[in-house]
């Protein structure tokens, strides 16, 4: 039984799976949930009990399953601390002892380009704050989703206005997240959907270790070419959550040093990426001797660029870890105009 859970559940079956969770032999708690899904899918969603609470809503639609959502949700054991509910400093949040899942969504209409850096910093602002007053001032994971992610504006991609805010912010708190930030993603809604800014957030009353990949250079330290200022986050990172080892692997796409490589071929990307994530359970290993993270014990969440391209990235992840090992796909605009797919993953274990 894991602490910190995750699992991703049709929008359809959710009442039903949520009853089965708290009536069973071990019974859990959510502690957060996100719905993804096309506007339409999110529109007609109707939720009851604990569902109907005001979580965050990102408009991804679900490849092979568009009419309907997929809620990833976060828990916990119910005979852990009661998850109480609230907003500070702008920012809904549930509690659970030493865990935080937090988040805001800040109206951004996209043709409202000059106030992203500001509308970033002031989000991330809030969210510290938040997390501070809360006792857990260490962000494990960032999930960032805006509208129109590679538009321009201010004569740069909106991404890049986007880092300098985040980046800002996160100098603004060093004291909190010290020399390495957290493991983050950050994906644009598809073209032409519009909605606003989602940053939510885990957060724990401990830090937890970042950890880098040797095929990659770390993404905060990219050279100037990729904008004013460098994405700020972590490749992946470890925590102790509830005397467990909590894995976040960010956002994970086709790059090999700073550069995109496999030009306009999604498999090709598709395979590289899971080649990053396989050096960064490598390293992982590497930090818990004769420990092995398996992709078996990960739960994927893949974002493509192109629907058509779903039957070949899912041909790849199938070829690659088999089909028992959880993916849920979505279409979401990747943060460089060359990545056609990227993919992040989370797991628990016991020590």
């Amino acid at each position: 039984m894991s602490h910190l859970q995750l699992d991703y559940i049709a929008q359809e079956n959710l009442d039903t799976w949520l009853q089965a969770m708290e009536s069973c032999a071990s019974p859990r708690q959510v502690l957060g949930m996100t719905w993804f899904g096309s506007g339409a899918a999110l529109d007609s969603v109707q939720p009851s009990s604990l569902a109907a609470r005001a979580w965050p809503r990102v408009a991804l639609p679900v490849l092979g399953d568009e009419t309907n959502a997929r809620v990833e949700v976060w828990s916990v054991p119910a005979d852990a601390a009661h998850v109480e509910h609230g907003e500070v400093a702008g920012v809904a949040y549930a509690r659970c002892a030493d865990l935080v899942f937090a988040w805001l969504c800040p109206p951004l209409p996209s043709s409202q380009d000059h106030l992203l850096e500001q509308a970033t910093q002031q989000a991330y602002d809030a969210m510290f704050e938040a997390l501070g007053q809360l006792g857990c001032p260490h962000p494990l994971r960032f999930w960032n989703y805006l509208p129109d992610i590679l538009g321009a504006g201010q004569g740069e991609e909106r991404y890049r206005i986007f880092n300098v805010g985040r980046h800002a912010s996160f100098l603004q708190h060093a004291h909190m997240v010290g020399p390495n930030p957290p493991a983050a993603c950050a994906l644009g809604h598809p073209e032409g959907v519009a909605g606003p800014m989602t940053v939510y957030a885990l957060a724990s009353s401990r830090p937890a270790q970042p950890i880098e990949n040797p095929r990659q250079m770390s993404a905060y330290r990219y050279p100037p070419q990729y904008g004013l200022r460098s994405p700020t986050f972590s490749r992946a990172a470890l925590a102790q959550v509830g005397g467990e080892e909590s894995v976040f692997i960010s956002g994970t796409a086709s790059i090999v040093g700073h550069e995109t490589v496999h030009l306009n071929d999604v498999q090709a990307q598709t395979h590289e990426t899971l080649n990053n994530i396989e050096a960064l359970l490598g390293r992982f290993s590497a930090e818990r001797p004769g420990q092995a993270w398996p992709f078996s014990q990960l739960q994927l969440k893949a974002y493509v660029r192109h629907a058509a391209d779903l039957p070949l990235v899912r041909q790849v992840v199938e070829q690659r870890l088999g089909a028992s090992v959880p993916c849920v796909y979505l279409q979401a605009v990747v943060c460089r105009p060359d990545l056609l797919v990227e993919i992040e993953a989370a797991s628990a274990r016991s020590h």
